[in-house]
């Protein structure tokens, strides 16, 4: 890995307008849930807050991955500056880790502050903090896995915000739920898998992860095969260009 190189595309990344946009994307399903639980008896306050938690992120908080992830090496190259950033002696394996490295750290940092209205709905308006804790594992890692499906989504398409928006409504949204064999694709559902590990959740949470079986040790293999195979894929893809 290239410290320099990371460091470079993760102030690229974490500029005034984007970030901003990010921050504000990932924080919609926080704010439902917030906003979901006002007035809800304890009684009932936790089952609405996990069923809210359970399915809004996967249309939003995955958005905010979408622009980010794409966004990595697209402003480089759309900036006419990728060709320099190649001309240093970096391998194709470093250069597709350095450049996961950065977007996973900004992707992170977003879910985290994302995470924040989560955490003061739970304990403002269900009066239960302890309910958002597992929720930041579940943005972690549904940050950490789409940032390694988005990131050579963003290298190999010109169109890469539309393949990506096709996966998370069309594939995610649409096919893994109706195709049950289809379902351990969908990158939301394996990081609920590890939510679903943590935390006892009511049964129409639950039936959003379709065949993905619940459990936080499966979900979290599952998400490093799939950074293997990203990176694996990118390294190829720079290969292939003859970029590195």
């Amino acid at each position: 890995m290239n410290t320099t190189l990371s460091v470079h595309l993760l102030k690229r990344l974490l500029r005034g307008k984007r970030l901003a946009g990010m921050i504000a994307l990932a924080s919609v399903a926080g704010v439902l849930a917030w906003v979901a639980v006002l007035g809800e008896p304890a009684s009932r306050a936790a089952t609405t807050f996990q069923e809210v938690i359970s399915t809004a992120p996967a249309a939003t908080l995955s958005i905010a991955m979408l622009f980010l992830g794409t966004a990595v090496l697209r402003d480089e190259r759309d900036g006419g500056t990728l060709p320099f950033l190649f001309i240093s002696p970096i391998g194709r394996v470093a250069f597709a880790l350095s450049a996961w490295v950065a977007l996973t750290m900004a992707a992170l940092l977003i879910a985290f502050i994302g995470w924040l209205p989560a955490l003061f709905g739970a304990g403002l308006s269900a009066g239960d903090w302890s309910l958002a804790f597992p929720v930041l594992g579940l943005y972690a890692a549904a940050a950490v896995a789409y940032s390694a499906v988005f990131l050579p989504l963003g290298y190999l398409f010109s169109r890469s915000l539309l393949v990506g928006l096709g996966y998370v409504f069309i594939w995610e949204g649409i096919i893994a739920s109706f195709v049950p064999g289809l379902a351990a694709s969908s990158v939301w559902r394996l990081a609920l898998s590890i939510y679903a590990g943590v935390v006892d959740l009511p049964r129409d949470a639950m039936d959003v992860l379709g065949s993905v079986k619940p459990g936080a040790g499966g979900g979290i293999v599952s998400i490093a095969a799939l950074v293997a195979v990203a990176l694996a894929v990118l390294s190829w893809a720079i290969r292939r260009r003859d970029a590195v």
